[in-house]
Formats: structure tokens, sequence, C-alpha cells
């Protein structure tokens, strides 16, 4: 396979064989315990290769290459289980489970059978948003060069990038057709911009800064995706609504440690962040079903649905986190859904110190 081979060429990694759903999210919330409250001297490299090992990149891969192919709604729970303690984890699961799709959705044959073995095994894929002029961009310049191609200009990828296998970098043709370009990450051309990824005083770890100069790109290197609307699309809003609602939670248990909000307005968190969580389990639902139907209603339906579970989450955390401003006066609503909400609150703040999960 060329190019996308050559990440293969790093040490062979042994990972764990996640078997269940449910175990699934139980090692999100391990791995993103220890991203959140790792040993100061512990490096980013070493809780990256815990995660590799972790099994936690094979629970997407398809049944018929070896994965268990979870659920899209446990896709999204597993981002905000991460997200809701560790930012940077969410970012580098969401971006590895998206590229992972638009592999499945329109890579070939070659591309599935070495990544998806691959990531069985532990290595990651990151992603990344072209720059030009400082601003965001669709894509980087993919000129043509022989039978081949060559790729340059700058983007900004997922976290700790350097230490991924692959990078999928959005491309578009000299005639303007878009493409993806998956390259492993230590070719020559690529170029990472900081001397390292750890964070700066144990803040989260930035974007990934990286140079393309002059990057050699192969035929086998290419993918074409379909013009249309497609399921990674969708699949990409869905994470990012996941992200946020983990932002939410996060911030929601500050808010119940704190003991000082009205438990009506605990109960009105409360219920935002719940309606964004069923608003994400429906979308993720409507995401299975366009990975197996054939009509563009399904693909339509899915877009659609993530479209408002993102909204809603967005809405949801943004509700959260303005709680923190005490100017903000509390919403006019009435007696008898504030009277609910207050009882909703005394119950979350009641549970807080023993959540269900935790109780005999």
């Amino acid at each position: 396979m060329g190019m996308i081979s050559s990440a293969l060429d790093r040490p062979s990694r042994t990972a764990a064989v996640i078997g269940s759903e449910d175990e699934a999210l139980t090692v999100a919330g391990t791995i993103a315990g220890i991203f959140a409250n790792g040993d100061a001297a512990q490096t980013a490299q070493a809780r990256l290769d815990l995660l590799s090992r972790s099994g936690l990149f094979g629970i997407s891969v398809p049944t018929e290459h070896g994965g268990i192919d979870v659920s899209n709604t446990v896709l999204a729970d597993v981002c905000a289980t991460a997200a809701a303690q560790s930012a940077t984890l969410a970012d580098i699961l969401a971006a590895h489970f998206v590229a992972l799709e638009q592999l499945r959705s329109y890579g070939t044959d070659g591309h599935r059978s070495v990544v998806f073995s691959a990531a069985l095994a532990g290595a990651r894929l990151c992603r990344a948003t072209a720059r030009r002029n400082g601003q965001d961009a669709d894509a980087l310049p993919l000129a043509a060069s022989g039978l081949a191609w060559r790729l340059s200009g700058e983007a900004l990828c997922t976290p700790c990038t350097r230490h991924a296998d692959w990078l999928l970098v959005p491309a578009r043709s000299d005639g303007g057709r878009m493409a993806g370009v998956l390259l492993a990450t230590r070719i020559e051309g690529l170029h990472y911009v900081a001397n390292s990824c750890e964070p700066v005083d144990r803040a989260a770890p930035s974007a990934e800064h990286v140079l393309f100069k002059d990057v050699a790109v192969d035929a086998d290197a290419v993918l074409h995706p379909p013009v249309e609307a497609a399921v990674p699309q969708s699949l990409e809003l869905l994470l990012e609504a996941a992200r946020q609602l983990g932002g939410g939670r996060r911030a929601f248990e500050r808010r119940l440690a704190s003991d000082h909000d009205d438990a009506r307005d605990i109960g009105l968190l409360s219920a935002r962040l719940a309606a964004a969580q069923a608003m994400m389990a429906e979308a993720g639902r409507a995401i299975d079903a366009a990975q197996i139907g054939l009509a563009d209603q399904h693909r339509t339906n899915a877009f659609l649905a993530a479209t408002a579970a993102l909204a809603v989450a967005h809405e949801a955390a943004g509700h959260v986190r303005m709680a923190a401003d005490r100017n903000v006066q509390p919403a006019d609503l009435p007696p008898s859904l504030a009277a609910a909400l207050r009882e909703s609150g005394r119950l979350r703040r009641q549970g807080h110190p023993h959540p269900p999960e935790q109780e005999g």
C-alpha cells in the first residue's frame, strides 16, 4: 500500500481487546481520569501509549475486519465521557473515529484492510484543518506531478499528531475536485512546528501546527469522497455535540460541588443536559441507519439529526457556563415546571456525593 503502509514501520503494539459497548465506556472513563489527573512527570507520549494499548482505537472497526463496530450512540458517549474530564482526549478520540468512518465510507479495500487491522492493534489516525493566510481553508492544494501529486501548505491538526500513525488531510486537485490524502505522520516533507506536544503549565495542548513542504503523494494515498453529504460529516457533527455535552457536564459538576445555586436552576441545567443527551442518542441511531441504508433519505436524516444534536448540546453547555455569571437572571418559567425543576435540582444535589452507579 505504498505511503500508507509506511506507518507500520513503527514498533509493533499489543492493544487490549474490548469486547462490549459497556466495556468501551468503562475503559473511556478510566483513560479520561488518567489524562485529567496524570502525574505531572508523566509525558504526553506515555499517556498516548497507554491510550493505544487500551483498545479504544479499535471499537468502531467493522465486524468484517475483526472489530465490534459499536453503535454511533456509544461512540458519542465515549467522547462525552472523555470530554467530561479531558478535552484533549476527546479531541483525539473524535478525530480518530471520524477518520475511520471516512475510510469505511469511501476508502479502498486496501485502505480498510491495512488501517483497520492497525487500529485494532492500537494505531491512531488524526485529521487536519487546512490554513491559508492565518485563516481556516477547505483544503490544501494538491498539484499533479507526473503520475502522482505534491502537497504543500499548512494545517492545524489533532493534538499530538506527531505521535500518531496517520494523518488524513483535505485536499483539492488542480481540477477543483476534493480529495482526502492519507499520510503516514513520519514522512519526508512533514514538519511539526512546536518542539513537543506537552501541555504548557498543565493546560490542554492545542491543535498541532504542521507544515507540508512539497510532500510526495502516491495514488494509493488519495481518497475520493462523494459530492453529497455523507455519513462521516454527520458523525463529525455528532462527536462535536458529544464534546460539547462532556464539557457542559464538567462545568455542571463544578456547579453542584459549589452548593450555591438555587435548586430550581440546578434542575433546569440538568434538564438541558439531559435533552442534549437524548438528541445525541437519536442522532446516533440515525447515523447507524445511514451506514446500512441505501436511500439518500437515510443520509439526509442522519445529517439533520446530528445538526440538531450539536445545536442543542452547544446551547446546553453554554447555559451551564453562563450560570457562573451571577448577573444572569433566572428564566421566567410556569409554576408547574419551576416546581418540577426545583425537585429535580434537589434530587441531583442530593445524589451528587453518591452517584447511582457507585452505590451498593
